[in-house]
């Protein structure tokens, strides 16, 4: 039975603390059930706001730098205008000055063709005057002619 005591003291005990936790719990109860609790977002709505606004403003600055790039692209050129108007006018230049090089050229060996036929003729015309004039020197150039082509070329 001494067991069974000792059985009921420690239950008894047990149940003390047990009534004294229930106790402390309906006291904190109490207190929780009469204190307010509020849901205030006033200071995370103006830091979302004050966000956003920021936001804002940093995109339309950046769509207003986008704008003037897009401006400045539209605008840009690689060259400027009178660089290719002085290089058109320079290769129109270069293009009459090689083609009027390349006519004279052609012109020049046409008359030279030409006045070496006309000099030869001249030679020709003068040098059957003078061996009509003088046919015994006529004779003798043949005589030396005929044997200047029978001598072989000796080189």
């Amino acid at each position: 039975m001494a067991k069974i005591d000792e059985i009921m003291e420690v239950l008894t005990q047990e149940i003390a603390g047990f009534n004294a936790s229930i106790g402390k719990l309906e006291e904190l109860s109490k207190t929780l059930s009469n204190q307010k609790v509020q849901a205030d977002t006033s200071v995370m709505e103006y830091h979302i706001n004050d966000f956003l606004r920021t936001q804002k403003r940093t995109m339309e600055s950046v769509e207003k730098q986008m704008t003037e790039v897009v401006v400045n692209l539209k605008t840009a050129q690689l060259t400027p205008k009178w660089e290719g108007t002085i290089l058109l006018v320079f290769l129109c230049i270069n293009t009459i000055a090689f083609s009027y090089l390349g006519y004279y050229f052609i012109q020049f060996e046409d008359k030279n063709r030409v006045a070496f036929n006309k000099g030869r003729d001249e030679g020709v015309g003068i040098v059957r005057g003078y061996f009509n004039d003088h046919p015994i020197i006529y004779k003798d150039f043949e005589k030396w002619t005929q044997k200047r082509d029978s001598i072989p070329n000796q080189k």
